[in-house]
């Protein structure tokens, strides 16, 4: 017991921060990105070990997310090809995807915002700063009366949903194929055909209605969690909620998504499918396996642009107490984004928590 509660202490030191910048450059056709070759038999070989203190108990920890019972709705059926209807398309100013993409789907809702009034709500006046998806829920509601939701685990089907049902949603994922560049970008859907094997997106960089092959736009989504936003009206929270379903509860959402991002670095060989495992083990609070699935994406390829990285990292080390670690990882990762430190957000507490309610649990069973 003596060893849980000196690890639960060092989970609650020091917090650091890490942001986003995003440049322009030149549009360029989408791409198709090659599958990763599946070796499941020699990643599972290599796959770092998670600690007993946290293999042992996910599961008690999942009893305890008790969903509230769905009202009963009806979704419309996902059909063969779908459009959000009339999307206005703006280009942005100076780094400015998130506000940008926000304005293209404020105007599914008949709202004709203003992206300079979006910039400096959503992002401040420091240019270098990317959109974080929190602010938006908040801005959203006291100008218009709307709510946002935003979550990491999302995929083609549930974004063929939305669509299907009426709603806009905005995804962070690179801006072009990353052999060409790797710039993370914001991008609001407006469509999907599944004849053709698209989707279209009106894109604040690229233009109205680009397509996106599904595999392009599933591999280029995976290095930024799979993230997604939408911003709705009150009356449509009921239907939003039975398409979001269980991920409706970011406890849940973590915990699937970490298994989801396990079990595809398994299947692949790639650094982009470790580095999402390692933020996956990370949100879901699992440290010591986040720091391995970090190293082993590192050694594989390049991290540049997932700026995600530049916190979840360091912060995965400090939470066990490996300072010295951390700090030689901080000069490692600092130069994956152009944003500097001092205008980074905060970590993620929400992990923090979640792992020591992991350490908590042990101690009670060790104690027993």
């Amino acid at each position: 017991m003596a060893r849980t509660a000196a690890t639960v202490g060092a989970l609650t030191i020091v917090l650091t921060s890490c942001g986003l910048a995003a440049t322009t450059s030149s549009a360029l056709a989408p791409g198709i990105v090659p599958h990763a070759r599946a070796e499941a038999v020699a990643a599972a070989a290599e796959r770092p070990a998670a600690p007993a203190v946290f293999a042992t108990t996910t599961e008690p920890l999942l009893q305890k997310v008790a969903l509230a019972p769905a009202p009963a709705v009806v979704t419309k059926p996902t059909l063969a090809a779908a459009s959000v209807g009339p999307m206005r398309h703006i280009w942005q100013s100076l780094n400015n995807c998130g506000p940008a993409s926000v304005v293209m789907a404020l105007s599914t809702l008949g709202i004709e915002a203003d992206q300079e009034e979006a910039r400096l709500a959503l992002r401040g006046p420091d240019w270098r700063r990317g959109m974080s998806p929190a602010p938006v829920d908040g801005w959203v509601q006291r100008l218009y009366g709307l709510h946002a939701i935003w979550r990491n685990n999302g995929t083609n089907a549930l974004i063929k949903t939305l669509i299907g049902n009426g709603f806009a949603p905005m995804v962070t994922q690179w801006m072009e194929d990353p052999s060409i560049s790797r710039i993370a970008h914001w991008r609001a859907v407006a469509g999907y055909d599944d004849r053709e094997g698209v989707f279209y997106v009106n894109d604040p960089m690229r233009g109205r209605g680009v397509p996106l092959t599904y595999q392009w736009f599933d591999k280029n989504w995976q290095p930024f969690s799979y993230r997604y936003l939408v911003i709705y009206k009150p009356e449509d929270e009921a239907v939003l909620r039975a398409i979001v379903n269980a991920d409706w509860s970011e406890r849940a959402m973590r915990q699937r998504f970490y298994e989801r991002a396990q079990a595809e670095a398994l299947e692949r060989t790639d650094s982009s499918s470790w580095l999402a495992y390692g933020e996956a083990a990370y949100q879901n609070g699992v440290f010591a396996e986040a720091v391995s699935a970090f190293e082993k994406g590192l050694a594989l390829g390049s991290a540049e642009g997932v700026f995600t990285l530049r916190s979840s990292y360091p912060q995965a080390l400090r939470a066990l107490g490996r300072d010295q670690d951390a700090a030689k990882a901080q000069q490692q990762v600092n130069s994956v984004t152009a944003v500097p430190s001092a205008v980074a957000p905060p970590p993620d507490s929400f992990a923090l928590q979640l792992a020591i309610e992991r350490l908590r649990y042990d101690a009670s069973v060790f104690s027993r």
